[in-house]
C-alpha cells in the first residue's frame, strides 16, 4: 500500500517529483529540473524533510534515474537537503539510497559526490 506524503506538489510541464509512503519513502523526479523549479523543488523537500521527521522515517529512496537534467539552483536544493539531515540529532536521521542513471552524463559525474557527504546516511545505486 502506498500512502501519498503530504508535501506540495511541483507543477512543471517538464519536471515531475512524485512522493510517495510504502514501506520505504520515494521521492521520484523525472524531466528537466531547470531554474523555473528552484523555488517548488525546495519548497517539496523542505515539507518533505519535515515530513519523513514526522512520521519517524528512517529511510527514504530518490530515485532519479528519469532525470536528464538538473540546473545547479536545483542541485543546491539537494545539497541543503542533505545539510538539513546532517544537523539533526543522530536519532532522528534518515537514509537517503540515491537511485541513479549512469547513462546520462551530469548524474555520473556530479551525484558520486553527494556520497562523500556521509556515508551512512547516503547511498548511491545504479
Amino acid at each position: 500500500m502506498k500512502v501519498r506524503l503530504r508535501v506540495p506538489a511541483v507543477d512543471d510541464a517538464d519536471f515531475v517529483a512524485d512522493v510517495a509512503h510504502g514501506e520505504v519513502a520515494v521521492l521520484r523526479l523525472v524531466g528537466s529540473a531547470d531554474n523555473a523549479t528552484t523555488t517548488p523543488l525546495g519548497t517539496l523537500i523542505a515539507a518533505l524533510h519535515d515530513e519523513l521527521i514526522e512520521r519517524k522515517t528512517r529511510e527514504i529512496v530518490v530515485d532519479m534515474r528519469g532525470l536528464d537534467f538538473v540546473s545547479s539552483s536545483c542541485f543546491k536544493q539537494l545539497l541543503g537537503w542533505l545539510g538539513r539531515l546532517q544537523e539533526l540529532a543522530e536519532a532522528d536521521r534518515y537514509r537517503i539510497r540515491f537511485r541513479v542513471n549512469p547513462s546520462i552524463a551530469w548524474q555520473k559525474h556530479s551525484l558520486h559526490a553527494l556520497s562523500c557527504f556521509d556515508t551512512d546516511l547516503i547511498a548511491i545505486e545504479t
